[in-house]
């Protein structure tokens, strides 16, 4: 649990998990070049926050046509916890946690398209025994959150970190077979040497960089570095529910999911239409970020908050109290079917 002396990253290893948010497959040679560090030493830095679970690299997809859903559910008293692990064990759950308030559980749970939400939500998703009541809202519209940055580096090192992307290839073939091996292989790391993927899926390893340098461009898929959080200050997560004017949607969905603090925002078909999952780094920045969407947003309500008690899985990593990996489950969207 998080406490007075809990030890936080230090300002070498704030900028190197930042730089590798930046350009998560970057060489140790070129973050060398910014960090002003030998590439041994940053090496060495990065098994070392491995090793602890404080930092990891993996993969997400982005295409448009991933459909996900955010479900909440109530529990059996004294459950919550244990309903959460057991949630965090299926493929097709990115990320769980405990909160406080009538819904103890949430999940984010993902499909490779609508009837495959649908057939998750309805037929294989299995609702532990001690849940007592499930509510299911799935996305219309994603806005921020699958890439997030501690904002450490400066802006001339992030130019020089950035990895040139080039136009986008137009057509490409779907995600088949061997794109979810290869998606699933990312996921246990995903700084993996094309060599290694390559003996892992029996191709060559120009094959296997050709591939994923196509999947990046036509934007099927994204690198994200994630940290341990509240190694890094942030010590709580909150989780809001907003009701905001039909018209006004995707235009307070962009801006908030802008936010630095924005780990998830997703429009949502119901009353409360926009929720938002934000980092905290005390209770009092959530009144903070209360009033910052009141004063920038007036005509938006916010219609209910939640603290995060405990993140039990964050994007196919089960983590502990101080939210260091524990435990590799790499997302699986096309699981079961």
């Amino acid at each position: 649990m998080w406490d007075n002396d809990t030890k936080l990253l230090d300002e070498t290893d704030l900028a190197l998990v930042d730089a590798l948010q930046v350009n998560p497959r970057a060489s140790w040679t070129s973050l060398a070049e910014v960090l002003d560090l030998a590439p041994i030493s940053l090496a060495r830095r990065w098994q070392q926050l491995t090793d602890t679970g404080s930092a990891w690299v993996t993969v997400a997809l982005s295409n448009s046509e991933m459909r996900g859903a955010l479900l909440e559910l109530t529990c059996r008293p004294g459950t919550a916890e244990q309903v959460a692990l057991k949630l965090a064990t299926v493929p097709n759950v990115s990320t769980v946690g405990v909160t406080t308030g009538e819904f103890q559980v949430f999940a984010l749970v993902l499909a490779p398209n609508l009837p495959g939400i649908a057939d998750l939500l309805l037929r294989t998703l299995p609702i532990p025994s001690e849940v007592t009541t499930v509510r299911s809202h799935v996305y219309s519209g994603l806005f921020g959150g699958v890439v997030w940055r501690l904002g450490v580096v400066n802006r001339a090192q992030i130019e020089s970190v950035r990895e040139p992307v080039g136009p986008s290839p137009g057509q490409i073939r779907p995600f088949g077979p061997s794109d979810r091996a290869l998606f699933l292989a990312l996921g246990y790391d995903g700084r993996r040497p094309y060599t290694e993927l390559a003996k892992e899926l029996g191709t060559s390893p120009q094959a296997v960089k050709r591939r994923l340098d196509r999947l990046r461009r036509h934007g099927d898929i994204t690198f994200r570095c994630d940290v341990a959080r509240p190694l890094t200050g942030w010590q709580s997560m909150a989780l809001l529910w907003l009701t905001v004017p039909d018209l006004m949607v995707s235009t307070v969905g962009q801006r908030l999911g802008a936010w630095p603090e924005t780990r998830h925002c997703s429009a949502i078909p119901g009353p409360a239409n926009l929720s938002l999952i934000v980092s905290l780094r005390s209770l009092d920045h959530l009144g903070e970020l209360l009033v910052r969407i009141a004063r920038a947003h007036p005509e938006v309500s916010v219609v209910d908050r939640r603290i995060v008690l405990r993140q039990i899985k964050v994007h196919g990593r089960i983590v502990d109290d101080l939210g260091r990996s524990v435990q590799v489950l790499p997302v699986d969207p096309w699981y079961g079917g």
